[in-house]
Parts: structure tokens; sequence; C-alpha cells
């Protein structure tokens, strides 16, 4: 059985979500996180919150629409170029690092640190 776990493990599916190189783009009215996540075992992406409040999830193909949750089947990077996008509302200062909860599931929470970047969301 030890064996069957450590496979398991190694394969993710086990694992514990998590999110790799965020970054906050100034958009209209706030700003546009872009990350790299890994979902582990979990089947979406639920929430994002920051200081200013909560995120909207948003699937844009072909226009934008707001979603109750994001589905992660692998690793997805949202971006400004992805059908699937998160914007936080609110001023930031560029160069500042700004602490984002993000919520997998109905229960695994991950805290990251992105930095407010100077160039635009196109």
């Amino acid at each position: 059985m030890a064996c069957g776990l450590a496979g398991l493990l190694s394969a993710g599916v086990l694992a514990a979500p998590s999110a790799e190189t965020a970054t906050l783009r100034p958009t209209f009215g706030g700003v546009l996180l872009e990350a790299h996540l890994l979902p582990g075992s979990a089947q979406s992406l639920t929430g994002v919150w920051s200081d200013t409040g909560h995120a909207k999830l948003l699937r844009c193909t072909p226009s934008c629409q707001v979603v109750k949750e994001i589905p992660l089947t692998g690793p997805l990077t949202v971006s400004q170029s992805s059908p699937y996008r998160v914007v936080l509302g609110g001023t930031f200062k560029v160069g500042k690092r700004v602490k984002v909860l993000l919520r997998f599931g109905q229960s695994d929470l991950i805290a990251v640190e992105a930095l407010v970047t100077a160039t635009p969301s196109r």
C-alpha cells in the first residue's frame, strides 16, 4: 500500500494546490492576476481575495463573463492571453507586494505574494 500512496503522491494526485510566478498587472479599475496554478487534487479555483476584497473570476471566450469557478484539469496559467482570468478591483501601487489568497475547491486555501508590475495588461 505504501508503494500505491507514493505513486499517487509522485503523480500529484494527493498533492496540495499551489501557485507559481504570481504577478499583478494594472488593468481598467484594478489589476489582473497572472499566475501558473498547480491544482493538486483540486478540481477548480473557487475564490481569490486580497486586502481590497474579492476578485472576479472570468471566462473570456470570446467575451469575458463572470463565473463562479475556474475548472482545473491540470496545471493552468491565468493571464491576459488565457481563456480564464482573475481580476482584483481597487488601487494598487506599482512595486508593492500584495498577499493574495486563493481557494481551490471548498477547502484548500493558499496564500501567495504577488508583485504589482508597471506593465499594463493589454
